[in-house]
Parts: C-alpha cells; sequence; structure tokens
C-alpha cells in the first residue's frame, strides 16, 4: 500500500500533523487485507463537516486520473500528480481537517449512522476502514453483495476490535409516508419505476444513458429513497457528485445469487 499525504498550508500552521502515526494508524487497520494494489490519498483541509472518503475500486486507475477537476474532490488538481505512482492500482481518497481539537466529536454519516470519534485518529481508522471495506469487496471478493451499511457496520466492529475509541449505531428515522396517487392505486402495475420504489441508501444502479457520455455505463450508489410518485432518483456518481438522474436512464444492477467465500 503506497500513501500520500497532502495538506494546505493553513492546515500545516494550524495543525500539528503527525504524519508518522497517520501512515501507522492506516497500516494497522488494513494489517489483515492485501493492499498490493492500493494508493490511499489523505488531503488535509480545513473544515471538518467536509470530512469524508470515496474508493475507486471497480476498475484499475492511472496516473491520469489520480486527481480530478470535478465535483467535490477537485481540490486534488491543488497538488502534482506524484511521480513514482504504480502503472495501475485501486485508489481510496480520504478529505480530513487535522485539527484535534474538533474532537471529541459526533456526526452523522449519508447513510444515517451516527458516530462518535475520541480522536482524530479514531475518526481516520474509521473512515479509511469504510473505503476499505468496499476495497476488499469490489478487488478481493470479500464481503459479497454488501453496500455502504454493511460498510458502516464491519468499519465500526473491526476498529474498535484494533483499540479505536469510536462509538456508532444506525439511526432509524421515521420516513414521511407520501400518499399514492389515485391512478397509481387503481392501477398498480402501470408505475414504470416501480422496482425502484424498494430501493434504500447504497443501492446500485447503472447508468444507461447519460447525454454527455460522461458516466454511461457507471455503477452509481442511490442516496437516498424516493417518493411515490417521483420520477427521478438522486444518485452519487464515482467522482463524488449528485445528481437527480432519471429514472428511465438506469437499470437496477442484479445482484448474484452465488456467494463468493472469503
Amino acid at each position: 500500500m503506497k500513501i500520500y499525504i497532502f495538506a494546505t498550508p493553513v492546515s500545516l500552521s494550524k495543525c500539528n500533523i503527525d504524519q508518522e502515526r497517520i501512515v501507522q494508524t492506516l497500516h494497522l487497520v488494513a494489517s489483515t487485507t492485501n493492499t498490493r494494489d492500493l494508493v490511499v490519498a489523505l488531503y488535509f483541509l480545513p473544515g471538518v463537516a467536509m470530512n469524508r472518503g470515496t474508493a475507486y475500486v471497480r476498475n484499475w486507475m492511472t496516473r491520469e486520473n489520480f486527481a480530478t477537476g470535478r465535483g467535490k474532490w477537485a481540490f486534488t488538481k491543488m497538488w502534482h500528480v506524484p511521480s513514482d505512482l504504480p502503472e495501475k492500482f485501486k485508489l481510496i481518497r480520504i478529505r480530513m481537517d487535522g485539527n484535534s481539537q474538533h474532537f471529541p466529536r459526533t456526526e452523522r454519516d449519508s447513510y444515517d449512522w451516527e458516530f462518535t470519534y475520541a480522536t482524530f485518529f479514531d475518526n481516520l481508522a474509521t473512515l479509511f476502514a469504510h473505503e476499505l471495506h468496499h476495497f476488499r469487496r469490489y478487488h478481493l471478493g470479500f464481503h459479497p453483495h454488501e453496500g455502504e451499511h454493511s460498510a458502516d457496520k464491519w468499519a465500526l466492529n473491526h476498529v474498535r476490535s484494533l483499540g479505536f475509541n469510536v462509538k456508532g449505531r444506525k439511526l432509524y428515522i421515521k420516513k414521511k409516508k407520501h400518499n399514492r396517487s389515485l391512478i397509481q392505486e387503481m392501477f398498480p402495475h402501470a408505475d414504470p419505476f416501480v422496482h425502484f420504489r424498494h430501493l434504500n441508501a447504497g443501492a446500485e444502479l447503472m447508468i444507461t444513458h447519460d447525454p454527455k457520455r460522461r458516466y454511461l455505463g457507471q455503477i452509481v450508489n442511490v442516496v437516498r429513497p424516493i417518493r411515490s410518485n417521483s420520477k427521478r432518483i438522486v444518485v452519487e456518481t464515482q467522482d463524488g457528485k449528485k445528481w437527480r438522474w432519471p429514472m428511465d436512464w438506469l437499470k437496477v444492477v442484479e445482484k448474484k445469487s452465488k456467494n463468493i467465500p472469503e
């Protein structure tokens, strides 16, 4: 596993970033995983509310797409691409505010999980473990059919077993019920998007049409369940952008019945 650390001058001046301990933390979390093909890019910027991670692990990456100029990760273009990158690799990006004064901290993620971190390193370990779960699933064949909620659960249990001080739980938010239209009540089979209406956050869809062909054929994740009368669904593409995509231009990814043993 190759690890690259990038930081803005503001972060360097305000935060005491212990690079050696950061590297040790990532290696500890990944100690039971074959990370030979993994590259981790850590970015330290102000703004604890924007802490996030993403994993590009379905397809091979190259130095040409190590950084991006679009979406939430456009800031990655602020730094030069490392000269010693492998020819091809799988990539995990993590953005964090390295200021330890923000801790202890409680936050809720996009999938309605609430986490409480005692220190910065507890937060870093959990965030990395979540993305590592995706690497293990798509690159190594572990965790078949498991999505974002399973990644949160695995990450929590994994880092706690390593001694990190993290608490977490799945929040059960009562969803507001929407009345079905009269036509849907009278003709339930008339809804062309009925197979989208049961999908939860984290479910996978394939983009079958994109006028600009930027995301054509890409697997994306559902951000939140849709309303009963909606014709669009909010999805997150692999570059971290969120879109209200027409369901006419999407296809539900079928789950394979054959399990892959870990």
